[in-house]
């Protein structure tokens, strides 16, 4: 392992990791809101409009397990603004698209950018702060996840409203060019590096593998568990995944090295990990649609409905960095997970009549639990890795994160859907008693959304069992 000895502005340097991380993920979450004004511009269906979603994660999750082999070979200077580069072209591009082919073109550069930003993050920040100060990307990361998937739908409403659906994207262009030319100036090449050759056979396994599973989970809204469409990707992704496991642990060189999962701390927490990924993905989705559908707000009054949990979670997070240096790590993740269960459970309990200023309350404890949870286990998980697996154990969390949250978010919208056309009125109503049909389509959402919150409650209880198995570090190693 060759290390690195360039001097560095440390604070500068960290500004520019957390800007990409913060419009890498607030960019996953401003679209939803565009896509009907994004149908009726392009005269398209939801289903094509899905592949901006889609592709986008299909490409991340590509690029997510080859960024530790990345990290470990190329400059990392290089490795950041290349990436912000290619996101800022995607930006570009779709914000003054004018045909959905040349919109799907910048969202995938956005993906491609994204990609190899999301598997260098965890990576850098493990490489410019000392053991004992590992506490501090926990509280920077937490800021991030806490505040851009709540402001994102907020300020997307906002801006379709007043604006137009190319200003979501023109919006993030400006932000992604500050972090472009701050690359430029004060990114270093921090990571340490390796001579290794990527093997051909782990990309083919990996694309295909992860790329597969993702796809067949994002098809599931649309045809079901039981379809070719969704059953083939994910049966046969699986079965990839599995050759490129064997292959990882044959080859000299593997792309990721998966003897980050010998350590039974990281693998406990990656787990941990996935599961308030899946919680924090699935309230996420269906709050909104139960606000917007079954309660009639719009999306700019949703997103508002949701940023006190925002704040919440930015004003906690930098006392659950503190609580990690302090060696209270395991403490505040069972904590954590163990509100976010409970607050779940609450949520599930949602009505026509419940009072808005209640959802708020329990959304902001749930997100109280997020907090303490989230980016606690990530850290304690990534603290007993030596210093040439951070890379791959960034990789590996975050490759189990999102590969766990398409399955468990597939799973939770299939519920939700099955149960709210089960419970839906017949449709011969909508012509004799079109108010008493009307009524009865929203009594069925909220019907779909409380059993789809009830299965992330029961996720959330298997998740305190792994929050128990974790193990505190006697130091902050």
């Amino acid at each position: 392992m060759e290390k690195t000895n360039v001097r560095y502005n440390r604070t500068m340097l960290v500004l520019v990791v957390i800007l990409s991380a913060f419009v890498t993920m607030l960019n996953q979450t401003i679209l939803s809101v565009a896509q009907p004004s994004i149908i009726d511009a392009f005269k398209v269906d939801l289903s094509t409009v899905q592949w901006l979603s889609t592709g986008y994660s299909l490409i991340g999750g590509i690029l997510i397990p080859i960024s530790a082999w990345m990290a470990d070979r190329f400059n990392t200077k290089w490795l950041v603004t290349s990436s912000l580069g290619v996101f800022l072209v995607g930006s570009i591009v779709a914000a003054f698209s004018g045909n959905f082919t040349a919109l799907l073109v910048g969202r995938l550069l956005q993906a491609v950018g994204g990609g190899v930003l999301s598997g260098l993050t965890m990576t850098i920040l493990f490489s410019v702060y000392p053991k004992e100060n590992r506490g501090t990307p926990t509280t920077l990361l937490g800021l991030v996840f806490g505040i851009a998937p709540a402001i994102g739908p907020t300020l997307g409403g906002y801006l379709v409203d007043n604006l137009g659906w190319h200003a979501i994207f023109g919006i993030v262009a400006p932000v992604v060019a500050i972090a472009f030319v701050l690359g430029l100036f004060f990114m270093a090449d921090v990571v340490p590096h390796k001579a290794t050759k990527l093997d051909f056979w782990s990309v083919v396994f990996s694309t295909v593998g992860f790329g597969g599973v993702l796809y067949g989970a994002s098809m599931v809204s649309d045809y079901g568990w039981t379809n070719a469409h969704t059953l083939l990707p994910i049966v046969g992704g699986f079965v990839v995944i599995g050759l490129f496991i064997w292959r990882q642990l044959v080859v000299d060189d593997p792309m990721l090295n998966l003897k980050v999962f010998t350590s039974g701390n990281f693998t406990v927490a990656a787990i941990i990990s996935a599961i308030t990924q899946i919680s924090m993905v699935a309230v996420e989705f269906v709050l909104p649609v139960y606000l917007q559908n079954a309660r009639d707000l719009t999306a700019l009054q949703s997103g508002l409905t949701l940023l006190p949990g925002a704040v919440v979670m930015f004003l906690l997070a930098p006392i659950s960095g503190q609580l990690v240096q302090k060696n209270k790590g395991k403490q505040i993740v069972v904590f954590g997970i163990i509100v976010m269960a409970l607050s779940t459970l609450l949520l599930s309990r949602l009505t026509l009549t419940t009072p808005i200023w209640e959802l708020v309350a329990v959304y902001a404890l749930r997100n109280v639990g997020l907090a303490f949870a989230m980016m606690p286990a990530g850290t304690l998980g990534m603290q007993g890795l030596t210093p040439d697996l951070i890379s791959h154990g960034s990789a590996a969390n975050n490759v189990v994160r999102q590969v766990g949250a398409a399955i468990g978010t597939a799973v939770l919208v299939s519920v939700m859907q099955s149960k709210a056309t089960a419970a839906s009125p017949s449709a011969s109503l909508l012509k004799t008693d079109p108010a008493a049909y009307g009524h009865g389509m929203h009594l069925a959402l909220v019907s779909g959304a409380q059993a789809s919150l009830i299965i992330a409650t029961i996720i959330g209880v298997v998740g305190v069992v792994f929050a128990l198995a974790l193990k505190q570090p006697k130091k902050n190693a």
